[in-house]
């Protein structure tokens, strides 16, 4: 049981280790900076779009840093989902909360 239990989360470290993409998100007062990469390599020209903000029905591509800017308006504090796209077509989501302090 002990060499089963090892196996299976070697293979699982194997599996997840395969792609290691990455959507780093940093919030900032009117929007967000949005950083894709794969395998700690920046991912240029990948669409980044916030599919659940219907408010923001726009799509952004990354520079060759694999970084783009994503202007927010929010009235309140939420969680927002984003979604890249490389230029290979995968697809990477992160849900990342955003607050609106009021001063």
């Amino acid at each position: 049981m002990k060499k089963l239990n090892i196996s299976i989360s070697t293979l699982l470290v194997l599996f997840s280790a395969a792609t290691l993409a990455d959507i780093n998100i940093v919030d900032t007062k009117n929007g967000s900076w949005v950083t894709v990469s794969k395998n700690g390599v920046a991912e240029e020209n990948a669409l980044v779009t916030t599919p659940k903000l219907y408010q923001l029905n726009q799509a952004f591509n990354t520079d060759d840093n694999g970084r783009v800017f994503i202007p927010l308006s929010l009235n309140s504090s939420r969680s927002i989902q984003y979604k890249a796209v490389t230029s290979n077509g995968e697809e990477f989501l992160r849900i990342a909360y955003h607050g609106v302090s009021k001063r």
